[in-house]
């Protein structure tokens, strides 16, 4: 039964006004970090997609499930609507501000988990390592799923130990509701409610009849929760795109068919990268907290250790046996994980000063460049190829939207986009406003025929040409250069020119 009193009640018995104290502190250090100039740091081109679908499903109820059209599940697409209500005339801001409120998720996740496998001091300290963590700092800045995966892998990881351990219907049905949703985020999902079968580890003992009894209960309410995450997974079939996610994730992951021809075709080099990525983007030194705080765990209570090991063990070799293709965003959960056993070592230790000052001297050299100085970011050569220096950063778009605008206000502008999905079109589309008279016209290729055919419009509109991949442009093509926007290490550059008659 619900009752708010009795709610109250225990946070007056249980925080104190200094731990209220930490936790407004917390808080207002998480969205210092993650709102600080938050629509400055470069667009990448799968934000541009992202936050033009949620434009287009913002305007069109019919397109509410754009993202299928990719492949791509809708909830981030429903959530930054919202956003783009509250800041129109931003919409960068208002995608990221998207990733923001799921990295809250995240946090108050591990500040609940934490609490209730351990106590309140390592809730405490687990939590702050989350705000500092680079991995969440970053991602939790970018209009992309990735931070909402993550918060969907904290809670329903919680919601699995409660589940096994309290066996209640009300908890099963919290469970598929937090995992339906969440398996609208994206397929990845999947593998956390596939782990959460295992929970039954947790009430291993030598009485095997009370394991037994213990596992049935929990299998039938599992099954209630698993229908219901389900129910929730399949409002995707009102759309007739649903059968696209299937497709595209065939792009990622091999099929069973791939996998019996050539099992080890990934594998080797996978499970070097998996490493790689996840310490580095974790700050490194946050692994051997982590692996510290696992042994220590380990002797104190070896099931709720399986159970880590098991979260840790299966997902590391299904992605390395599967996955065609691995971006460090992809293996954000890892980073939680190592969180949550750093945050175990370091509550049962008494001297905190040398963790403490490593975690800051390392944090700090991730967190000044993410926050202050994007181009030397130290993250591996895939990732800053991606954010940074790639073909896929906006650098520029933003003045060439600004430049546009002003020209319109004698006559429409339409801006030639090299790219008609993502590059650059939907990055250029990402800060127009409304009521501006600018139309994008995204082309793949972007050649000589394009540019001929848009010339009849020249007297009506100025027309500006953006290549965002080209980098030589013949004489005889009717183009005037007006600038160029270079980027970090000069391995990519964006160009804008005017079409002439």
């Amino acid at each position: 039964m619900f009752d708010i009193f009795g709610i109250i009640s225990w946070i007056k018995k249980n925080i104190s006004r200094k731990d209220l104290l930490f936790i407004f502190l917390l808080v207002f250090i998480y969205f210092l970090t993650r709102l600080y100039n938050l629509d400055q740091f470069p667009i990448f081109s799968d934000e541009g997609i992202y936050i033009h679908w949620a434009k287009v499903a913002w305007h069109d109820a019919s397109w509410r499930f754009v993202s299928l059209t990719d492949g791509k599940q809708p909830l981030q697409t429903w959530g930054t609507i919202p956003f783009l209500k509250l800041f129109p005339e931003n919409a960068l801001l208002a995608g990221r501000l998207f990733s923001v409120a799921t990295g809250l998720a995240g946090l108050i996740g591990i500040f609940t988990l934490l609490y209730y496998l351990f106590n309140k001091k390592t809730a405490l300290i687990g939590s702050f390592i989350y705000v500092f963590t680079p991995y969440f700092l970053f991602y939790d800045r970018l209009a992309l799923v990735d931070s909402g995966v993550n918060a969907a892998f904290i809670w329903i990881f919680f919601l699995s130990v409660l589940l096994a351990r309290t066996r209640r219907l009300d908890t099963a049905l919290l469970f598929g509701l937090a995992t339906g949703f969440s398996l609208l985020a994206k397929s990845s999902v999947r593998i956390f409610l596939a782990l959460s079968t295992l929970s039954p580890i947790l009430f291993f003992e030598k009485n095997v009849k009370k394991i037994i009894s213990k596992a049935i209960n929990y299998y039938l309410l599992f099954s209630i929760s698993s229908v219901l995450a389900l129910v929730i997974y399949n409002v995707q079939r009102l759309s007739p795109f649903f059968h696209y996610v299937a497709l595209k994730n065939t792009t990622f992951i091999m099929t069973f068919d791939e996998f019996l021809k050539n099992p080890f075709a990934n594998f080797w080099h996978n499970i070097q990268i998996i490493p790689e990525y996840t310490i580095n983007e974790s700050g490194f030194i946050l692994i051997i907290f982590a692996a510290i705080g696992l042994w220590q765990l380990f002797k104190k209570d070896k099931n709720l250790c399986l159970y880590f090991v098991s979260w840790i063990l299966i997902p590391f070799l299904t992605i390395a046996f599967l996955s065609k293709v691995i971006f460090p965003r992809y293996l954000i959960f890892f980073g939680s994980i190592f969180v949550i056993l750093s945050a175990y070592y370091l509550s049962n230790i008494k001297k905190y000063i040398i963790p403490s000052l490593l975690l800051i001297v390392f944090f700090s050299l991730y967190n000044y460049t993410i926050l202050f100085d994007y181009a030397i970011i130290p993250f591996p050569e895939i990732d800053r190829g991606q954010y940074v220096e790639g073909a896929t950063v906006g650098i520029g778009a933003r003045e060439i939207v600004d430049f546009a605008r002003e020209k319109s206000k004698n006559k429409e502008v339409i801006l030639l986009a090299e790219g008609n999905f993502g590059l650059i079109g939907d990055v250029l589309d990402v800060f127009t406003k409304p009521g501006d008279k600018i139309f994008i016209k995204g082309y793949w290729p972007l050649d000589e025929k394009a540019l001929f055919e848009n010339q009849k419009e020249l007297d009506k509109k100025h027309i500006y040409v953006v290549f965002a991949q080209k980098k030589d442009f013949p004489q005889e093509w009717p183009l005037k250069f007006i600038r160029k926007y270079d980027k970090p290490g000069n391995k990519s550059t964006i160009y804008l020119f005017e079409l002439l008659k």
